[in-house]
C-alpha cells in the first residue's frame, strides 16, 4: 500500500508505471476519497445535530421571554413604589404620580412602566 502522502501529491505520471503500480494508485486513491467522503458525511450528521439542539434551546428560550412577556403583562411581580421626595441625588423624575419596578427581573434595570432612559 503506498502512503498517504504520496497519494494526496502524486508525483508525474510517467510512462514507467507498471499496470500493478497504477492499480494500486488508483485503488488507494479512490480508498482515501472514500475515507475523506465518510468522514465528511460523519461531521454533516454531527452538525446537522447539533443545528437540532441550538433550535430546541432558541425555542426553549423563547418560550419563556414570552410565559415572562404574559406575567408581566397581567401585572404579577410587578409593584407600585412610591418615589422619595425630591426624587433623590440620582433620580430624574420625567412624569408625576406612581412609578412601577419589577421584583427581580432581569431586563437591564428596566420594568414595565419606567420611562426613564
Amino acid at each position: 500500500m503506498l502512503p498517504i502522502a504520496r497519494l494526496r501529491d502524486p508525483s508525474p505520471m510517467s510512462s514507467s508505471y507498471g499496470a500493478e503500480e497504477l492499480w494500486q494508485l488508483t485503488h488507494s486513491m479512490r480508498r482515501l476519497v472514500l475515507a475523506e467522503s465518510a468522514r465528511d458525511t460523519q461531521r454533516l450528521k454531527e452538525l446537522g445535530d447539533e443545528l437540532v439542539i441550538a433550535h430546541r434551546k432558541i425555542d426553549s428560550i423563547d418560550h419563556q421571554l414570552y410565559a415572562h412577556d404574559l406575567q408581566l403583562r397581567r401585572g404579577r411581580n410587578v409593584r407600585v413604589v412610591p418615589l422619595p421626595s425630591g426624587g433623590g441625588a440620582r433620580m430624574r423624575q420625567r412624569r408625576s404620580g406612581p412609578r412601577t419596578r419589577s421584583c427581580g427581573t432581569s431586563r437591564k434595570g428596566r420594568s414595565i412602566g419606567d420611562d426613564s432612559e
